[in-house]
């Protein structure tokens, strides 16, 4: 890991809450140059720590009202790479996020769709059909309490 310095930390604290601060209002919110803000966030990005800058829609704005969990659980003596079997899902617009996780279920899939039906149409299209698969078990959220939160960078 990077070593962060505490001007680091407020500077990744302030852009995670608000990419657009310009480099005027962010370095007067960390209390640095402007000049010094940008040679920090040029080694932020150089290092790997600020991956990019990326726009947030709203899902529902977007007609994408439904947001569903499927935990995948694969056949590993019937296939080569499970992993294999899941990157075709990985190039799919519904596919928000994607983990290979521990325990009974092999991969979580966050998926957003516009309705059940469509919901319905992806898994049986989709998902149904990769090869290996043992187990679908979906999930449908009721509720979102938090999302695409900050990372903790100060102590």
């Amino acid at each position: 890991m990077a070593s962060l310095d505490r001007c680091d930390q407020r500077i990744l604290y302030a852009l995670q809450r608000d990419a657009r601060l310009t480099l005027a209002t962010l370095a007067e919110a960390v209390n640095l140059s402007p000049s010094q803000c940008s040679r920090r966030i040029a080694r932020l990005e150089q290092s790997g720590i600020i991956k990019g800058h990326v726009l947030r829609l709203d899902p529902e704005a977007m007609g994408l009202k439904v947001t569903a969990l499927i935990f995948l659980s694969m056949d590993k003596g019937r296939m080569v790479s499970p992993r294999n079997a899941v990157g075709k899902l990985l190039a799919r617009d519904e596919v928000i996020d994607c983990h290979a996780v521990t325990g009974h279920h092999d991969f979580i899939l966050k998926v957003r769709v516009a309705d059940l039906a469509e919901l319905s149409h992806f898994l049986s299209t989709a998902v149904s059909p990769l090869e290996g698969i043992r187990d679908i078990a979906t999930q449908v959220v009721m509720n979102t309490l938090k999302e695409n939160g900050p990372l903790k960078v100060m102590p």
